[in-house]
């Protein structure tokens, strides 16, 4: 169910991207046509072009959900693949526009054909053109769809629609052949282009109707296409033509210089005419179009038939006997001349289509090479980017790595220095402690003459004798004898009662942040089970999210962020919030990593999100837990 709502959430955010880029293209469309100067218009197809990359990279992720199997509404997607394609075609319509130079040929053609009439057949062609593009899209969905139900284990019992399938296959595939011999007489000038406009209503009706089976039922494909009447044209390949107009010039010459009989020549004519094939309808010559015909053929034969006058008898306007005598040889030609006429343009025609298809082509492969040089240079530049960024990251190591050098050795002196300072500190101690020892160590006289000696000098209230020798001691009195022995005992009894190293910490008493009157019998503090880590890797996310924002600055705090770092998540020290990845990184460097990601919104939500494209910079990663 997770993975479903995923795609579902994946393809709204792509037809919501696609919808925007269909506007966008759209007011870049609107600023291309309506620039003044060239170089802005260059510009903004250059804005163009980036576009409709845009729109082709999600065509192409679009497709892939279309073939799957995952998706069962695939609606909305068709249609997006639709108007993209549609997007695609007017891109290449501008492309080939910008590109035309003004006084080239295609240039100068183009500027003959904004002929009313010439443009009003571009038009007809043109949604004729579309119309066509539209059936093959149905035939390729509904070749899909046979292909899933053939392959199906339900084949017999999809019998139905398997054949129901195959006839609108087939039938739009009829469709598209009598399209194109449309296309096709229309711009030679043998259709009326306002009888074929007429015939657009007929064709959007069967579009939206094909399906229906009362309408299929009273369908017939020759009665369809009776209106544009053609079965009273010639709708013919113009490729076998050129090759039977080649072979009807060789075949006339060959006659006129041999003066072959009259049957060579119907011979060779019907050999001809059998090589035209029909595509749409019957082929049929009108009678008025073979009398034509007939009389051009004879005009030629006249001027092409040589004469050779005699002396002994003259021959009357310089017209051959041989010609007088067989009225069947031109009426036999007449078909061929004016077939040949017909091929003449018709491959005069092809000529010119084959070679804009040519220069098209050449167009297309200078595009695709300047498009190549780009990408190499860009390629390039990228790589000396990158060697520059190495370049940087390596003197910044080398920085970094001389001052924790730098920094180690200032503090190996700090420690050096702090250690003399605490052995002289030490050594004044125990000299001290010697020192004391020593003088504990005195019998009492000796001490006693110490003391008296320490106190000669002080003015106690008593006379001074001035009588007294140098180097004397003081006599011994019961005042000084009692100082020092009350000074021992007091020192013995403060290192009696000294405090011991359990007494230096506080005693740690709860506090609760948010103090409520309870009951009596409700407890003051949290339960010790809570402490152990083990509680904790039993918990919910939303419990572990729950304990980290409300339980701050406590030990469960720290357990909640420790469990959550175990499932991957990590701490965002900028947007105090908790990150997981959602795929692996798209781009992965010493200082940053970009992606998809899952974040936690407690503050708006309080639920899991995804944001994509995300920079995640190692600076703000906290890495560790305290």
């Amino acid at each position: 169910m997770s993975n479903a709502r995923k795609l579902q959430t994946e393809i709204d955010r792509v037809m919501k991207k696609v919808d925007e880029g269909e506007l966008l293209f759209d007011e870049i469309w609107e600023k291309v046509y309506s620039a003044e100067q060239q170089n802005q218009k260059e510009k903004y197809e250059m804005d163009l072009k980036k576009e409709i990359k845009k729109l082709q990279r999600l065509r192409d992720q679009i497709k892939t959900w279309i073939g799957s199997a995952e998706v069962k509404d695939k609606g909305d997607l068709v249609e997006a693949r639709k108007r993209i394609e549609q997007k695609m075609e007017q891109f290449k319509i501008c492309e080939k526009e910008t590109k035309t130079k003004t006084y080239s040929k295609e240039g100068l053609a183009r500027e003959e054909r904004l002929d009313p009439a010439e443009e009003a057949k571009l038009n007809t062609t043109g949604w004729l053109g579309e119309y066509i593009e539209r059936l093959r899209q149905m035939v390729e969905e509904h070749d899909f769809e046979l292909e899933k139900l053939v392959s199906g284990k339900g084949k017999k019992t999809n019998k139905a629609k398997i054949e129901e399938l195959q006839n609108h296959v087939l039938n739009h595939k009829n469709h598209i052949s009598k399209l194109e011999g449309v296309i096709r007489l229309v711009n030679n000038d043998r259709l009326d282009i306002d009888t074929v406009d007429a015939f657009q209503e007929d064709l959007d009706y069967y579009m939206d109707s094909y399906a229906d089976e009362d309408y299929m039922s009273a369908y017939d494909m020759d009665f369809f296409y009776e209106p544009l009447g053609l079965d009273d044209l010639d709708v013919v390949n113009v490729d076998r033509l050129a090759q039977a107009a080649v072979k009807k010039d060789k075949d006339d010459t060959e006659t006129l210089s041999s003066k072959g009989s009259s049957k060579d020549k119907k011979g060779k004519s019907k050999a001809v005419a059998s090589v035209i094939p029909l595509t749409i309808g019957r082929a049929r010559v009108s009678k008025a179009d073979k009398k034509n015909a007939e009389k051009e053929a004879a005009k030629e034969e006249e001027k092409a038939t040589p004469t050779k006058p005699t002396p002994s008898q003259p021959v009357p306007n310089g017209v051959p006997a041989t010609v007088v005598r067989s009225p069947p040889a031109p009426a036999t030609a007449a078909p061929g001349a004016s077939m040949a006429a017909i091929l003449k343009r018709e491959s005069e025609q092809e000529k010119e289509r084959q070679q804009k298809i040519l220069r098209e082509q050449q167009a297309r492969q200078a595009e695709q090479a300047r498009q190549q040089q780009e990408e190499q240079l860009r390629q390039q530049e990228a790589l000396r980017l990158q060697q520059i960024q190495q370049q940087q990251q390596q003197q910044a190591q080398q920085e970094a790595l001389k001052r924790q050098q730098q920094e180690a050795q200032m503090r190996q002196q700090q420690e050096a220095q702090q250690a003399a300072k605490l052995q002289a500190q030490q050594a004044a101690e125990q000299k001290a402690q010697t020192l004391q020892n020593s003088q504990m160590q005195l019998p009492p006289n000796n001490s006693m003459e110490l003391l008296s000696g320490g106190l000669s000098g002080m003015n106690l209230g008593g006379p001074e004798r001035a009588d007294a020798p140098l180097g004397g001691s003081v006599s011994q009195s019961s005042g000084a004898a009692d100082l020092g022995s009350s000074f021992l005992s007091t020192l013995n009894e403060s290192f009696l009662t000294s405090p011991g190293n359990a007494e230096n910490e506080r005693s740690r008493q709860y506090t609760p942040q948010n103090p409520y009157p309870t009951p009596a019998s409700y407890p003051t503090t949290p339960a010790a089970i809570f402490e152990n880590p083990a509680v904790f890797e039993k918990l919910g996310i939303d419990c572990l999210f729950f304990i980290f924002y409300y339980a701050q600055g406590t030990y469960q705090q720290y357990l909640a962020a420790r469990e959550l770092k175990k499932q991957s998540w990590r701490f965002h020290k900028k947007y105090m919030t908790w990150f997981q990845r959602h795929e692996e990184p798209k781009i992965t460097t010493d200082e940053y990593e970009q992606g998809t990601y899952v974040y936690f919104d407690y503050e708006t939500g309080w639920c899991t999100r995804i944001k994509t494209d995300f920079r995640f910079e190692y600076s703000y990663l906290e890495d560790s837990l305290q």
